[in-house]
């Protein structure tokens, strides 16, 4: 695997392999993403695939915005991140009662309603393979307002108590990592990203987006981990630009 990530933000950088597949077909997504004249779908099909099975042997620098303890992030530092289950939520629940940040009653009463179960979550952790800030607040602001994650605050935000209780646990953080694509279950539309990115690169312009999102599947060791920011560091707010935000990050 190449530990070197793409950057994406410069298509002239990439290896010239990647180069070379996407100047191969570069008439053919060309045609695709905006006169459809003569390209078809099965064709398509078989270019994307071919270029996704060359990206899996990449990295892209990702971005998780979160809310943690001083321990998880520690943790996370010495020992990487691992996809969230139900088990590990109420792990850390415990870990946080123990610490006396919780209560055994309010760890009770999370444990009790969350969405870690659903297969939609359950063993993935998200990044954004952009600069968060790119989301803003409305994108990227509820991760940092609640600790323990979407998956346990989708269920409580609104709730007066078990909120509350979870907007006093952790601080606002953004991991930044380098991913490979070989860890993300799927590379979803990443690689008509690609392309679009090759064909701007080249003075033509598309409408589809080029921004891309995607979940790791399995563990991420922590020589993979490049950075916690933390707020209020200066460095978090350059990757989120808060500064700006109508509500308080720090919820």
């Amino acid at each position: 695997m190449n530990s070197a990530p793409l950057d994406l933000e410069a298509p002239a950088s990439w290896p010239e392999v990647l180069r070379a597949y996407l100047a191969q077909h570069h008439d053919f997504f060309l045609d695709w993403e905006t006169k459809r004249e003569w390209a078809t779908g099965a064709g398509y099909d078989r270019a994307v695939y071919g270029l996704e099975s060359l990206l899996r042997q990449y990295s892209l620098v990702g971005w998780h915005c979160t809310r943690l303890t001083e321990d998880e992030i520690a943790h996370i530092r010495s020992g990487g991140m691992q996809p969230m289950d139900a088990a590990m939520l109420e792990r850390r629940l415990d870990a946080v009662v123990a610490a006396g940040l919780l209560t055994e009653t309010m760890a009770g009463k999370l444990k009790a309603r969350h969405q870690a179960r659903e297969p939609s979550r359950a063993g993935r952790v998200w990044f954004c393979f952009f600069p968060p800030r790119h989301a803003g607040e409305l994108g990227i602001g509820r991760f940092f307002r609640h600790w323990g994650g979407e998956a346990l605050y989708n269920s409580h935000e609104d709730d007066p108590e078990t909120g509350a209780a979870l907007r006093s646990v952790g601080v606002p953080c953004v991991i930044e990592a380098l991913v490979p694509l070989s860890s993300l279950g799927s590379l979803g539309f990443l690689p008509e990203k690609i392309a679009r990115r090759h064909l701007i690169a080249h003075g033509h312009q598309t409408v589809e987006p080029i921004d891309h999102e995607g979940a790791i599947t399995s563990p991420l060791e922590a020589a993979r981990i490049r950075r916690t920011a933390l707020f209020p560091s200066r460095k978090f707010g350059e990757l989120t630009g808060c500064d700006g935000w109508r509500a308080p990050v720090a919820g």
